[in-house]
């Protein structure tokens, strides 16, 4: 597995792929904060959706990273397509961690905020980041070019559940009362910000329980996507 996600590794950094959403990402944190002081969980919950998207474009870059010649050599080295997949999905989310990192400490070791956080500011608003690329890139393997032919198509489609996922908090307050378990369904990204704009009077329970909602519907999500794929691949072979 370790030998795989090098080899993704060496085709995303060949592939230059990596450079428009990295840069995007980094470009966007030092612009928003050129102007201080920011407050601090607030502006953490700006950046975790900001890294939500660009998990989710890193995400949908890599998972066909490869033309169809070039992954059948793969898939006969590595020797079964889920363990080709799942070192996609794993490499696409360590992608993001360095991402992460940057954007939880450049404001705190350059002082852009209006008071110094907290190690456990820090720290939990590092995992909330982490959760969310995970959720962006579970999210994105589904707009494959296996499952929508039209890379035009799966990209627009990806943006609308990008759009959705950003807007549930509206879309719930408009449902009818009876409908509004429905809202399992949808990714549990407005739990993390809700979380974050609210972070000194939410509990210790609710501060732990959206970062494991996100990384459980993150991994359901991917495992159900493998699943279907291997499928694919199985019914293909009749």
């Amino acid at each position: 597995m370790t030998a795989l996600i090098s080899f993704i590794h060496t085709c995303f950094m060949r592939s230059y792929r990596y450079g428009p959403p990295t840069f995007v990402f980094i470009l966007g944190i030092l612009f928003v904060y050129s102007v201080v002081p920011n407050p601090v969980m607030s502006s953490y919950a700006f950046s975790t959706i900001f890294l939500f998207i660009v998990s989710a474009v890193i995400g949908y870059t890599l998972i066909d990273i490869e033309t169809v010649n070039q992954e059948s050599v793969t898939l006969l080295h590595s020797g079964s397509l889920l363990k080709l997949y799942i070192s996609k999905l794993l490499y696409s989310w360590l992608f993001s961690i360095p991402l992460a990192l940057y954007a939880v400490l450049f404001p705190a070791i350059f002082h852009k905020f209006d008071r110094n956080p907290s190690l456990e500011e820090l720290g939990m608003s590092f995992i909330y980041h982490i959760a969310a690329a995970w959720l962006g890139v579970a999210l994105a393997c589904w707009f494959s070019s296996k499952f929508i032919r039209s890379r035009v198509m799966s990209f627009l489609m990806l943006g609308l559940l990008i759009v959705i996922t950003l807007s549930v908090q509206g879309i719930e307050d408009r449902l009818p009362d009876g409908l509004k378990s429905a809202m399992i369904l949808f990714p549990p990204l407005n739990s993390i910000i809700n979380v974050l704009f609210d972070y000194e009077s939410a509990t210790l329970f609710n501060k732990l329980s959206v970062v494991g909602a996100s990384l459980l519907y993150g991994t359901m999500i991917a495992m159900l996507f493998l699943l279907m794929l291997n499928k694919r691949k199985l019914d293909s072979s009749h």
